[in-house]
């Protein structure tokens, strides 16, 4: 890994904060952490860093602040986000604005390490600089209605609960359509099918 290497992680959760900059220390990784928005703005963040792990719900600044700063400052760090449990809209919306990926808390170090790779590939200035992905969309195109419509409801943040109301199905239905719209779209969860489905423009219609 080379020296320049670096993730920055904002969070203002001590434990979660410290506990991530200890297992990514572990792992081999540089690390900075900060414990605020404002201090990671204050810091004067610049291109040099590889990946900001970003905590969307913070006291003064929050993560959406801080990737419009990002942005106003034309600094493209890829950024992954990280929400409590059933903010997946907050999830949508800061993808919408350029975030590559997010993660649920608490997760799991296999998701926090794969999260980072993507990162590590991932060119965030061309990715918003780029059109509807026509590949995105062929696979979004490909699913059938009822997995379609599973996906919106992801898309809005729904539980399954919800979404097998507003469909009319069991929760158990619910649950095989979204695991074979997973299946179909080629991803692991979640985070995967809202990237893809962004990409396709299906969250701006």
């Amino acid at each position: 890994m080379p020296d320049s290497y670096v993730i920055a992680i904002v969070e203002d959760d001590d434990a979660v904060r410290q506990s991530t900059d200890a297992f990514l220390r572990g792992a081999g990784h540089r690390v900075v952490s900060y414990a605020s928005g404002v201090d990671f703005l204050a810091s004067n963040p610049g291109n040099d860093l590889s990946c900001v792990l970003l905590d969307m719900r913070m006291a003064g600044i929050d993560g959406f602040e801080v990737m419009r700063v990002l942005k106003q400052r034309e600094i493209a760090v890829p950024v992954v986000i990280l929400t409590g449990h059933g903010d997946v809209p907050l999830a949508v919306e800061a993808m919408k604005l350029g975030a590559i990926d997010f993660l649920e808390k608490p997760y799991k170090s296999a998701d926090l390490l794969e999260a980072i790779r993507l990162a590590r590939t991932t060119r965030v200035a061309a990715r918003r600089a780029r059109p509807v992905d026509k590949d995105a969309k062929a696979r979004i195109a490909a699913l059938s209605e009822r997995q379609r419509a599973v996906l919106s409801g992801i898309l809005k943040g729904q539980p399954n609960k919800i979404i097998a109301w507003e469909l009319g199905l069991s929760i158990r239905t619910v649950e095989s359509y979204r695991s074979e719209m997973f299946s179909r779209l080629g991803v692991r969860g979640a985070a995967g099918a809202i990237r893809l489905a962004i990409a396709a423009g299906m969250a701006d219609a």
